[in-house]
């Protein structure tokens, strides 16, 4: 007796889409549809989120240095006043070896101007 070979199919016959009672495609598609799309919406507004986190630590940040470089200014311009003040200036002044000048060390220039406005002319305008 001779075997006779026979071709097995390895496919699968499609299973067919169960459809709940009283839903037709269609109506899954919407459905899918409308999943899809709240699925877009939340991810974009959790990525818009993450943005305004972002820019809110960045200011928090910005205005901690406002902070600090308004601060160091002030103590910048106190110092400044403190060391302009006369006493402080005579007392260095002392310290360094300098006096007050005396009249007979003193020397004034007058400076004397014409009437007529002075008015600046540029090299083109003298030839």
């Amino acid at each position: 007796m001779a075997v006779q070979p026979t071709r097995v199919s390895t496919r699968r016959s499609p299973t067919p889409v169960v459809v709940p009672k009283g839903m037709r495609v269609h109506e899954l598609g919407l459905l899918a549809g409308a999943v899809l799309i709240v699925c877009i919406l939340s991810m974009l507004y959790l990525a818009q989120t993450a943005r305004v986190a972002a820019a809110a630590h960045t200011l928090q940040q910005l205005e901690q240095e406002h902070t600090e470089l308004t601060h160091a200014a002030e103590q910048w311009e106190y110092r400044i006043a403190k060391a302009s003040r006369l006493d402080v200036v005579a007392e260095r002044a002392a310290h360094l070896g300098l006096r007050p000048a005396t009249g007979d060390q003193l020397r004034y220039a007058t400076i004397e101007l014409p009437a007529v406005p002075i008015v600046a002319s540029s090299p083109e305008h003298e030839r």
